[in-house]
């Protein structure tokens, strides 16, 4: 892929050869000049009449043409974007699988012990009022130097123009007072940088690597990447490694990616197409083959040969043979991290053709993944989340056929072979349209050239986009893609978050104060002198309200008594009616 820059009106890039559809097309161009100037010369010197008497005829062709061109030219360039797109989608897919196993595979119980405490455990945390932000910046209260070194040491990249001396931490009255208003409502603790592995080791005397403290933090040994970020995720000095289902699962994610390019750039059987071992941390392949470093002429095809020489090889469209184009990519493997093993590399070369050896690379990664699986690697994950990991891994396998197809399937014969011919007629018809157009004979070569090498030129830029895989130095950087594809993979080994690991011990040690405090004031509010009074009053309420229901109990018992004596009389009077009767 040819890296540029936009300059003043794109002047920087007309003196770029190689990989150019304009000094491609100056040779049809020069030619279609020399066909105008001898139809000028001598033809119409010769024969003065006009053979045709309206350029109408011409313009019809070339329109007709035109429009040809543009169809291939806009097929090419979809063709180009769409295997832009399969690259990427099927590199997600499968990162994005990889990833949530790595995910899963960190709940898993082996962990237990250097988790990072969670919030569910500790509920009452929520009546401290605490937050969770990272600092509380007051660009205001900054100074110009403080605002510049604030720049480098809150950049996620890593900024080499400034040296320590010019990185000052801010020191204004303000920010500083203001840090330490803020700091205790935050829930946030020293952390740890080593992501919590260094839990699992412990020193002599029986304390966790970053629980010795000081200045010869034993886990900056440990754990270099701590203080050398060039290291990445996956140091292994002092013998300490990552865990070894990730290294596997990166690895193997890794193989798969590699091998799925490796037979996107090359399908010729019998061919060189090497793999080779990545280094966490080393620099970017180059994008561009034009930029690789004159180091690599012994061992790069490409770069071994001067400037003028790939031009002109490119000029006269001698570099695209199978021959000059397996070179390349031999000189050039895709790197796999862990590197690749003998047994592997037998195994992959038994498959027969590309699309078998990507299958069956993937078939290692799905079945490791399973097998952990069952083993237990994932934790307590349910099988339905299991099986949106194996959807990732199918969805990416659709993604790399759909590159596949692209590379595979050329631009159809029928429409390439009409539009070289049509482009070599206009080579010839363009001089007659101009000739015709045109009375001064240096006004009509120079807008024949124009008019060819726009032609031409468009039809160069079709076929460069056609297959985005071969064409070289128009290709898509498949090197650097599997670059940043293992740099992602590699953050698996990052462990948790350096933030999560606060004390829940402190915290809850000052919420035992919080409520000892509260507790405190209640007692000292509800003093004894303040609640006698209350007691009383209370008491003689309850005396009334108890003599009140006394009196009605004994006004009801009166009245029970009245009803009761009438009711006898009643019932007497009506005992001496029946005697009588």
């Amino acid at each position: 892929m040819i890296e540029y820059s936009n300059g003043a009106y794109n002047l920087n890039l007309l003196l770029r050869v190689s990989g150019s559809p304009l000094y491609k097309s100056i040779i049809p161009s020069l030619i279609g000049v020399v066909i105008y100037i001898l139809i000028h010369l001598i033809w119409r010197e010769s024969d003065p009449m006009d053979d045709l008497n309206h350029p109408y005829a011409v313009g019809v062709l070339v329109s007709s043409v035109s429009f040809l061109i543009i169809f291939r030219a806009n097929y090419g360039y979809q063709r180009y974007w769409e295997a832009c797109g399969a690259i990427h989608h099927f590199m997600s897919k499968w990162q994005d699988a990889v990833q949530h196993t790595g995910v899963f595979h960190m709940q898993c119980k082996h962990y237990d012990s250097i988790k990072p405490p969670n919030y569910f455990d500790h509920p009452d945390l929520n009546k401290l009022n605490l937050t969770r932000d990272r600092e509380k910046r007051r660009s205001s209260s900054l100074t110009k130097s403080e605002l510049k070194s604030r720049r480098v040491l809150k950049s996620i990249e890593v900024v080499d123009s400034f040296s320590n001396e010019e990185v000052v931490p801010p020191q204004s009255k303000s920010l500083r007072q203001s840090r330490l208003a803020y700091t205790p409502s935050r829930l946030l603790g020293q952390g740890r940088l080593d992501g919590g592995w260094g839990l699992l080791y412990e020193n002599d005397e029986g304390k966790s690597l970053l629980e010795s403290g000081g200045d010869n933090d034993p886990a900056a040994e440990a754990f270099p990447s701590r203080n050398n970020a060039g290291g990445g995720f996956a140091s292994t000095e002092n013998g300490r490694t990552p865990s070894l289902f990730l290294q596997e699962l990166a690895h193997l994610s890794s193989l798969c990616s590699a091998v799925a390019l490796a037979t996107l750039r090359n399908d010729i059987e019998g061919s060189e197409s090497p793999l080779d071992t990545y280094h966490p941390g080393e620099p970017w392949p180059e994008a561009d083959p034009t930029k690789l470093p004159r180091s690599q002429s012994d061992t790069n095809e490409y770069a071994s040969r001067q400037g003028y020489i790939r031009g002109l090889q490119y000029w006269l469209g001698m570099d695209r043979t199978p021959e000059m184009r397996t070179k390349y990519n031999a000189s050039r493997p895709l790197l796999v991290i862990g590197g690749v093993s003998e047994n592997e590399i037998a195994f992959l070369q038994r498959a027969k053709g590309p699309s078998a050896k990507v299958t069956l690379a993937w078939n290692w990664l799905s079945e490791f993944i399973m097998r952990e699986h069952l083993a237990g690697s994932l934790g307590k994950i349910g099988p339905p989340i299991v099986s949106r990991i194996i959807q990732f891994l199918s969805d990416g396998m659709i993604f790399y056929n759909h590159a596949r197809k692209i590379m595979y399937i050329p631009f159809p014969f029928p429409h390439a072979q009409l539009s070289a011919f049509f482009v070599l007629v206009m080579v010839v018809a363009v001089p007659f349209m101009m000739d015709q157009y045109t009375n001064e004979v240096w006004l009509g070569a120079i807008l024949t050239f124009l008019t060819v090498t726009c032609l031409v030129g468009l039809h160069e830029v079709a076929r460069e986009l056609e297959n985005p895989f071969r064409n070289i130095p128009n290709e898509l950087p498949l090197c650097t893609l599997q670059a940043m594809f293992n740099e992602s993979l590699i953050t698996m080994f990052a462990g948790y978050h350096p933030d999560h690991y606060w004390d829940p011990a402190l915290f809850e040690s000052r919420l035992l104060a919080m409520m000892a405090e509260e507790e405190d004031e209640v007692s000292k509010q509800l003093s004894f002198d303040d609640v006698e009074p209350t007691v009383g009053d209370n008491i003689q309420t309850l005396q009334d309200t108890m003599d009140k229901q006394r009196q009605e109990i004994q006004d009801l018992r009166r009245m029970l008594e009245s009803e009761i004596d009438e009711a006898s009389e009643t019932q007497s009077d009506l005992l001496e009616n029946v005697d009588i009767s």
